[in-house]
């Protein structure tokens, strides 16, 4: 028997074992148990993720919670994090690590600190966990274990049950006694929205757009509820509306159009959850807001909606294509990465076009490596004017027919942009024999890119043609998987924000000019009214377009190495040349276009080009097959060369351009380096350098030589001047063939596009 010490001393032990289980308990259910203070605070440092020794606990993806809401997230929880009675959601897998750093990173670049992460698995739990960013393990009630952490793929089955945990996590939080901003995890923060959000204290729900037009000035009613130029869409139901950003006060009607929301998608598997929202917010009537604020009664009047402007909340093709709030001169609040072609690889490539990915900080790696570049051009003999007359607002873009098979605008942008994507598969051959990173040029489009048949932009787009484009417009680069990010950079890759300081200067830079050859000479750059870089109202005007190598200060008035007179016949001879900058940083070449004597591209795997889409019927595949970039230049486009107008034509805008890259190729192969020897190029295009010996005998005696030496003194000099007079004439008439009609006073003017 036991005595009765014995008893007490065994009660007491079994309590400490219930108290310290059901704290264990807790810290598994969420970090708020597990951090207590600290997961709240965001100064401590952080660690990259590979930094970080951790590995998931489980295979379930599904959390054990005691006391919490459906997502496993609870009261205390939501109220501890948030801040004036609103909260920042956002939730991911492990796949999305650094689409959740890129997220948390500009919420507290802004000073935002109220805001959580969601975890689908252990492993993303742990890491944000590890680096003092709150979340909680929220998991997945229908996802398999293995299937939580990997991409989820748009429009596939995981995809659509992602979303029901996502409407899941909505109603919970309606239900919190807290006013939420439920976020996508590809939304970047730019500005703090709740400010704005407060302004329409009677929205029970504010909610993102697919529209692709600005509507916060068209009625002169809202005038009156604009603050600092910033309003609502004019029609809370006037279009589609995306669940990527979405505002919920706490209150009964946005409960109960959640409540629905979940029980309708439960009980049908193949409802997408985007679709079901706006059936429930039109259902039983959606109206216009009736005095002009934009907001008015929705889900049969049991709720009050808005919709928030596109200029300002930006979807992918107001804020990448568009560019809307640069050419409406406002401060945009935020960016979804939406209406894009290339999957996950194809959002983050977007964001980091925008200078908006704030994740590369993370990966040393991707600003170790050197670097090469080029200034990418365009046919000179495209009509730009015909693509204007399909853009805004030369055109009523919602009424344009689709464009056809065959139709000369259509084909003219695939003429176009498949000259581009010669040169930019040369660069990368080029660049991987000089193991070298290449970065991507801005690519120029004379159409829209939308998945169904088109009449040249997006219909009820604000989009301004042509237009420097998205690359996931031109590249199919989710197909090239890791690759992608090994062999490039985004074009917009000089003003990365997490480039380290004092990389881009003008002495890590060498531009290496090139002779122009035959094709060249029928190009121009990039007109400079077609800006490359994103800007801000705080972009400063005198840096330009900094981000990009092609318009680069630094780049434009860096060292100049010359190739040669001629082209080179392989890649070797094209490193042979540039050993003298093999350790600089930067190679930027004027251009690309005749810097072999033929195609190197087949040297190398090259990635596949994307398709245009989509014409009446179909779709075309771009084909590089008709493009030749390597013309030598015929007696008449030689004439031009040494021309003060030429100058311009090869839109060089700084005063070291150096004149040999306007040098023509000659016949010889035979190309001179020292007083005493000759590089040779072999048959196979190597390069062999053997000692120049004297000759033995020579064919002309002195005498003759002499002679011949006075009998060229002898020549009349009017019939030289008669030359030179006949030699101008043909020139400016060979001038006037290439580039059209031109006044003296404009010749900059008609050189560029």
């Amino acid at each position: 028997m036991m005595t009765t010490m014995t008893m007490v001393m065994m009660t007491m032990m079994m309590m400490t074992f219930t108290v310290t289980a059901t704290k264990a308990m807790e810290t598994i259910g969420e970090s708020s148990h597990a951090t207590t203070t600290q997961m709240t605070t965001s100064d401590a440092p952080r660690r990259a993720l590979k930094q970080l020794p951790f590995a998931s606990r489980s295979g379930t993806s599904a959390p054990e919670h005691r006391h919490h809401m459906s997502t496993g997230v609870s009261r205390e929880l939501i109220e501890r994090i948030a801040v004036d009675g609103a909260i920042i959601v956002t939730w991911a897998n492990n796949h999305y690590f650094d689409f959740a750093m890129n997220f948390v990173e500009h919420l507290e670049k802004l000073g935002v600190k109220n805001y959580i992460v969601g975890a689908m698995d252990e492993d993303l739990y742990e890491a944000l966990r590890k680096i003092n960013i709150n979340t909680w393990l929220m998991g997945s009630k229908t996802i398999d274990a293995g299937s939580v952490k990997k991409d989820f793929g748009w429009g596939t089955p995981t995809f659509h049950k992602m979303g029901r945990d996502k409407i899941r996590l909505i109603n919970d939080f309606t239900k919190s006694g807290v006013d939420v901003l439920i976020s996508d995890i590809d939304v970047a923060w730019m500005r703090n929205p709740i400010p704005f959000f407060r302004r329409y204290p009677t929205a029970d729900i504010l909610v993102s757009s697919d529209n692709l037009s600005n509507s916060t000035h068209i009625s002169p009613r809202q005038a009156n509820f604009r603050v600092d130029d910033e309003g609502l869409q004019e029609n809370p139901c006037g279009g589609t509306a995306n669940i990527g950003m979405m505002w919920f006060r706490s209150t009964a009607g946005s409960q109960a159009l959640t409540d629905e929301w979940v029980l309708n998608l439960e009980k049908d598997p193949k409802l997408w959850d985007q679709a079901e929202f706006n059936t429930l917010m039109r259902r039983g009537g959606c109206w216009a807001s009736p005095d002009g604020s934009g907001v008015g009664p929705g889900y049969g009047g049991k709720v009050q909606l808005g919709a928030l402007p596109v200029a300002l909340f930006n979807n992918g093709h107001t804020f990448f294509t568009q560019r809307l709030p640069e050419h409406l001169g406002l401060n945009p609040y935020a960016l979804h990465a939406t209406f894009q072609y290339e999957g996950t690889p194809g959002k983050r490539n977007r964001i980091r076009e925008a200078n908006q990915w704030l994740s590369d900080r993370d990966i040393p790696d991707y600003f170790a490596p050197k670097f090469m570049s080029y200034t990418p051009r365009v046919l000179s003999d495209v009509n730009l004017e015909q693509f204007k007359a399909l853009g805004y607002p030369a055109a009523a873009t919602g009424r344009l027919p689709p464009l056809t098979e065959g139709q000369p605008v259509l084909k003219e942008h695939m003429r176009m942009v498949q000259h581009q994507i010669a040169q930019l598969y040369e660069a990368n051959a080029i660049a991987k024999k000089l193991g070298r990173v290449l970065i991507l040029p801005a690519f120029f489009c004379g159409l829209d890119r939308v998945w169904f048949p088109h009449g040249g932009i997006f219909p009820g787009s604000m989009l301004r043609l042509p237009f420097i484009c998205p690359a996931d417009h031109i590249m199919a680069m989710e197909s090239y998987g890791a690759k992608f990010m090994q062999e490039y950079r985004e074009f917009s890759f000089l003003s990365n924000p997490s480039m380290p300081s004092g990389v881009v200067t003008q002495s890590n830079v060498r531009r290496v000019a090139v002779p122009a050859n035959g094709s060249f000479l029928k190009t121009n750059e990039i007109k400079a009214e077609y800006p490359m870089c994103f800007k801000t109202p705080e972009t400063n005007p005198e840096d330009g377009d900094k981000c990009a190598p092609a318009r680069n200060k630094d780049f434009l008035n860096a060292e100049s190495v010359s190739l040669g007179s001629a082209p080179k016949a392989s890649l070797d001879d094209v490193a042979f040349a540039l050993m003298s900058v093999a350790h600089v940083k930067f190679l930027h070449f004027d251009t690309i276009i005749g810097v072999t004597v033929s195609s190197q591209a087949k040297t190398t795997e090259q990635l596949r080009m994307g398709i245009f889409c989509c014409r009446l019927g179909s779709h075309d595949f771009y084909s590089v097959n008709d493009v030749n970039l390597f013309e030598v230049a015929t007696a008449e486009q030689s004439a031009l060369v040494g021309t003060n107008e030429h100058a311009s034509m090869r839109g060089m805008s700084t005063p070291n351009q150096t004149a040999a890259m306007m040098m023509l190729p000659t016949p010889s192969m035979t190309t001179p380096t020292t007083m005493d020897s000759t590089v040779t190029l072999s048959e196979t295009g190597t390069a062999a350098t053997v000692r120049a010996g004297k000759p033995e005998r020579r064919d002309i005696d002195e005498e003759d030589e002499k002679r011949e030496e006075e009998e060229e003194d002898d020549d009349d000099e009017e019939e030289r001047e008669e030359e030179e007079k006949a030699t101008k004439k043909k020139t400016k008439q060979i001038r006037e063939k290439l580039l059209g009609d031109y006044d003296d006073d404009d010749d900059d003017d008609a050189a560029v596009i």
